[in-house]
């Protein structure tokens, strides 16, 4: 574990033991601040894990979305002519 790892526990821990203690000696509201401040701090870390993925999915795989976009038009009756014009395709009704 490198430095900043063993110190972000020992933080965490001191903020968990700190909540535990508050709660052990009866101060409830400074318990919740503490519950409050914790979780705040857990979804936080979250939510930036979540968004270096998916910055990651969408600059890194930018190459291969292009390339299905073809895909995706032929899906709709539609194609990309030589211009970069998207026209709908004549459908024959019976």
């Amino acid at each position: 574990m490198s430095e900043v790892e063993e110190l972000e526990q020992e933080v965490e821990i001191s903020a968990v033991e700190q909540m535990i203690d508050q709660i052990s000696a009866g101060d409830l509201n400074k318990a919740e601040g503490s519950f409050h401040s914790i979780i705040q701090d857990k979804m936080a870390d979250a939510l930036e894990a979540q968004r270096i993925a998916t910055a990651q999915a969408i600059f890194n795989g930018q190459d291969d979305d292009i390339e299905d976009g073809d895909e995706d038009l032929e899906e709709f009756d539609l194609e990309v002519e030589e211009d970069d014009e998207i026209v709908e395709d004549e459908v024959e009704e019976d």
